[in-house]
């Protein structure tokens, strides 16, 4: 999924509320906070809450906070605001709120997250990065948790391809978000060379992958990893993905070898979009908060204790479950990028850009979608305006992000070597593969990684 807070919360009709309080229409008095809360995400709290008590609307207001996640109230005064609205945490905090990190009931305490390895569970040597993260949002804005963000010319990027080919833009989006983020790798990834891990989609929440999913046989013999599409459970078919030592991941591979990682994307590059761009440097992100693996309206408290995520408060450690922080900076209007409010330009027989034409109607903004020059230039105009917008935040140009290098090869390697644990056994005969490949674990394979021989 592109970097958006997308309008699914506006699909909160009668019929999906019905669906979560099992009840039918008739009347019923609500709470204002309730109503307005409702009302804000699709249609009139009086048509959704009718026949329903106040506390069954209750629920049906909170069902609707899972579906999107914490809604933000935020103002578009230069002052920080923390995860839960409010006045912010002051210049160089990032502080988290109760509730942020999900709850869990005593019960669950068995159940926590173990790490896989020695490594995710004590800090890691990776040094702690601090940079910009960009968000298109429409005014309904919720935290960065299970979500894809991106940088200046990522969020342009996808901008231009999906928001502005249409009017009213796609999920109404109005304005582009700042947050700054505080980043440490764990120590398997700084191990093969890398402080990224591969950018996960997310939809409502929920990471989509593409997640390896096992092997498959390439047609000169050897194997490489196969690759499934929607959520890991669905994808992987209740299949384990088990390491060379014998151990199952117990989830994804992704974070089950590498932690709750900040996932990066070079557009251009695995996963997608795998064909060229003209927004140079162009960076897609995953933020993975907890509970992954669910959307959330089905997030449980059982889940957050399996799955805690990468979120965690004060300066990342660079342990599995404590990758990142962030603190919101601020927004700036589209329609002050473009210089023109957007319905002005409608009503005039406007239009803010013609993927058929490459150019718009009554204005040039947008004009030249493969034109890489016109695109510097359009980065550059979003970065002046947050600089004059924010002129006492560090610039987007001092604070340059770390480079996207998630390596393909490396993170998935072990992928392209045969699972020891897979296939039929048979006799080793003198000259057959099975004898050569015994023959070398038995005089190499066991000393130089003696991991892949657990007992022996």
């Amino acid at each position: 999924m592109a970097p958006v807070t997308s309008g699914v919360s506006r699909v909160a009709s009668l019929a999906a509320l019905l669906v979560v309080v099992g009840k039918s229409a008739a009347g019923a008095a609500v709470d204002d906070d309730v109503a307005q809360v409702l009302a804000s995400n699709g249609g009139e709290a009086d048509e959704v809450c009718d026949g329903i008590t106040p506390e069954e609307c209750d629920a049906a207001y909170i069902a609707l906070k899972q579906l999107r996640g914490i809604r933000r109230h935020q103002n578009d005064a230069e002052d920080v605001l923390n995860p839960s609205g409010g006045p912010g945490p002051k210049e160089g905090e990032y502080k988290l709120e109760d509730g942020d990190l999900g709850a869990e009931s005593p019960a669950d305490a068995a159940s926590k997250w173990t790490p896989w390895s020695e490594d995710l569970g004590k800090p890691s040597t990776a040094p702690l990065y601090t940079f910009y993260m960009y968000r298109a949002v429409s005014d309904e804005t919720y935290d960065p948790i299970n979500v894809n963000m991106a940088n200046l010319p990522g969020v342009l990027w996808y901008l231009h391809h999906e928001v502005v080919v249409q009017y009213p833009r796609k999920f109404e989006i109005t304005s582009i978000e700042r947050f700054q983020v505080q980043m440490r790798a764990t120590e398997p990834l700084v191990k093969k060379g890398m402080h990224f891990g591969p950018r996960m989609a997310m939809d409502r929440g929920q990471a989509t992958g593409p997640f390896v999913c096992g092997r498959q046989e390439r047609g000169d013999g050897g194997m490489e990893p196969s690759f499934c599409d929607g959520p890991f459970d669905a994808a992987s078919k209740g299949k384990e993905i088990i390491a060379a030592n014998g151990k199952s991941y117990n989830t994804s591979y992704e974070y089950g070898r590498y932690g709750f990682h900040v996932g990066c994307n070079n557009l251009g590059e695995y996963p997608f979009p795998m064909y060229e761009v003209y927004y140079p440097k162009s960076v897609w992100y995953t933020l993975p908060g907890a509970c992954p693996s669910k959307t959330f309206d089905t997030t449980d408290p059982a889940c957050v204790a399996q799955e805690p995520g990468g979120l965690c408060e004060g300066e990342p450690t660079g342990t599995g479950d404590c990758t990142w922080n962030y603190k919101y900076m601020g927004k700036v209007s589209i329609d002050d990028l473009v210089d023109v409010p957007v319905s002005q330009l409608a009503k005039s027989g406007g239009r803010e850009y013609d993927p058929f034409t490459d150019e718009g109607i009554k204005t040039e903004f947008w004009n030249g979608i493969n034109n890489t020059e016109a695109n510097d230039k359009r980065v550059e105009a979003l970065r002046k305006l947050f600089a004059n917008k924010f002129p006492n935040q560090t610039l987007d140009e001092d604070m340059p992000s770390p480079p996207c290098d998630f390596n393909f090869g490396m993170f998935y390697k072990e992928f392209w070597m045969r699972a020891p644990f897979e296939g039929e056994c048979q006799d080793a005969e003198e000259g057959d593969d099975c004898y050569t490949m015994a023959l070398w674990g038995i005089n190499n394979g066991i000393r130089s990684h003696p991991e892949w021989y657990p007992g022996l």
